[in-house]
């Protein structure tokens, strides 16, 4: 029977991803399964190793410089596959029939636009309800989606998180600038039906745009987090 790193030697390969200066739990997950399997495949030819030795000549195999940098590549890896699970909760969330929604609304705030004749008006209100609708998810649904970890642990995965919640933050700046534009430029309405049209899909689409990161992104997160990490998960 072939020998394999029992929990005690997981932990040991922790610490050596921590010596080396790697703190994301995620990351040194990536890692520390490298090097088990390195490890049993210095068992298989040598059952009788004990396992400091083994570990040791695994990380030898790298030299301290090299295994530095094996350890950045691996961080890089893993925020590549962060940034392409994000990519593909978008494309999940913004397909058929959102662009059919996205054109629909954009027509009736045209609409609207017209009818009311007060561009400035309008997207002074649109800027405060965007920021109300902010401050109540901020007190009353992020923090069921918010992660947080177990045992001091660090996660890659709540950064890129945090790093969503920033991007809303700069999102939500956008409505108060047009009307900054519009106050500052001495604006009250666009007359131009192509300005026009234009503006509301901008705004249509910034919405389902903040509605995707404030919503379906930070739960899909969430979700994912708990499958990888139940044992972290709260």
């Amino acid at each position: 029977m072939n020998r394999t790193i029992t929990l005690q030697e997981t932990e040991e390969l922790l610490k050596v991803c921590k010596n080396y200066g790697v703190f994301f739990y995620d990351v040194q997950i990536e890692i520390v399964d490298h090097l088990a399997s390195l490890i049993e495949e210095q068992w298989q030819n040598k059952p009788e190793l004990d396992f400091q030795s083994a570990m040791n000549n695994a990380v030898s195999m790298f030299g301290k410089n090299n295994f530095t940098e094996f350890a950045l590549q691996k961080e890089k890896e893993v925020r590549r596959k962060y940034n392409r699970l994000l990519w593909s909760y978008l494309t999940e969330f913004y397909r058929w029939p959102k662009i059919l929604i996205t054109i629909a609304f954009s027509l009736g705030l045209f609409i609207l636009f017209e009818i009311f004749n007060q561009t400035e008006i309008m997207t002074l209100v649109y800027s405060g309800l965007v920021l109300f609708s902010y401050v109540i998810y901020l007190l009353l649904i992020f923090p069921k989606y918010k992660i947080a970890g177990r045992y001091g642990k660090t996660f890659l995965l709540v950064g890129r998180q945090s790093q969503i919640n920033s991007i809303i933050i700069l999102i939500l700046q956008v409505p108060n600038l047009i009307h900054l534009t519009f106050n500052a430029l001495h604006i009250q309405t666009i007359e131009n039906k192509f300005a026009l049209a234009g503006l509301s899909f901008f705004i249509v689409f910034l919405s389902i745009l903040l509605y995707a990161n404030i919503f379906f992104l930070t739960k899909k997160i969430k979700e994912h987090f708990t499958e990888q990490f139940p044992e972290f998960a709260k």
